[in-house]
């Protein structure tokens, strides 16, 4: 199974962590040395990024490399839990997180029969 990298979204946070920064594209093609078209392409995904790009960005931006990777399948999962799951449950109820509980037992039990299926198919 080949999994593969979705440069709109890794385009949509780099353009976020730009804004956030207070960059226009011309200020941060310029530090990672490309032209504000190609900054454009990259954040819109028409043009992947390249690793050292990202990298550089990565610097720049001041976000550690798995931020640009979060809705990617190569994101580290602590990352996933303690920068955007733990955030949403805090602001959860009490009887919201019940539900979120029972919520997560059913896809844990479903990813265990998807694993159990797969197991059996390649035997």
């Amino acid at each position: 199974m080949q999994l593969e990298l979705d440069y709109i979204k890794i385009g949509r946070r780099i353009k976020a962590a730009r804004l956030e920064k207070g960059l226009n594209q011309s200020d941060l093609g310029a530090m990672v040395g490309c032209s504000n078209n190609h900054m454009s392409h990259v954040e819109v995904g028409q043009t992947k990024v390249s690793l050292s790009m990202l990298v550089k960005l990565s610097v720049i931006l001041e976000k550690d490399f798995d931020y640009f990777l979060l809705d990617t399948p190569y994101v580290r999962q602590e990352r996933i839990i303690n920068s955007e799951i733990s955030e949403k449950l805090k602001q959860c109820s009490s009887m919201t997180l019940v539900t979120v509980s029972k919520i997560l037992d059913a896809l844990l039990e479903q990813q265990e029969m998807q694993r159990a299926e797969r197991d059996r198919c390649d035997d």
